[in-house]
């Protein structure tokens, strides 16, 4: 709540257009918002299409609260401490390539396409200037009803980035509590 005012304050002197907040979950977005004069424009949050948080978007959308999808392409630039084994490539997923061969895109538009679709925004990092152009162009990349279809059935609860890394010892955090599991 501390942090929050002082963003309001930032806020109402015109040093930022919107604030926002990242990682919450509506109910620690219900939380801030009994105590906040100025909801949160925006909250950014791991999704793709192993983890697409449907009911938090659903939420955000009710409570105009754009929802912003970081990892949406995977994150596979992480360092190698942060990654898992048996964690999904969304990059390299067959469905996904499938889809992209189908319409004459890379996997990376495709993912990026759904996001936006969905109605989230999306923010896929790349230095490449190449990259980057396709990616712009992903924003006004249509997909069937059957590739949504195809995209929902990945779906699996998978999270990416899975907090760990906040929860050391001292930290005061747990996993469970970061995502409120």
């Amino acid at each position: 709540s501390e942090t929050w005012r002082g963003m309001e304050e930032a806020h109402a002197k015109g040093l930022c257009r919107h604030i926002g907040v990242s990682n919450f979950s509506s109910r620690k977005i219900g939380d801030l918002l009994t105590s906040a004069s100025t909801p949160p424009a925006v909250n950014q949050v791991e999704a793709h299409p192993f983890f697409p948080q449907r009911e938090l978007l659903a939420w955000c959308q009710e409570h105009d609260i754009v929802l912003t999808a970081y990892s949406p392409l995977g994150s596979q630039d992480r360092v190698p401490e942060f990654k898992r084994d048996d964690e999904p490539q969304p990059l390299r997923d067959p469905v996904i390539l499938e889809i992209a061969e189908h319409h004459g895109l890379n996997a990376g538009q495709v993912l990026i396409a759904w996001a936006v679709q969905r109605g989230t925004s999306v923010i896929p990092k790349t230095s490449n200037p190449e990259r980057l152009r396709q990616n712009l162009e992903a924003a006004s990349v249509t997909l069937s009803d059957a590739d949504l279809t195809a995209i929902a059935a990945l779906e699996s609860g998978y999270r990416i980035i899975h907090g760990g890394f906040f929860a050391t010892e001292g930290s005061g955090y747990t996993v469970a509590g970061l995502w409120d599991e």
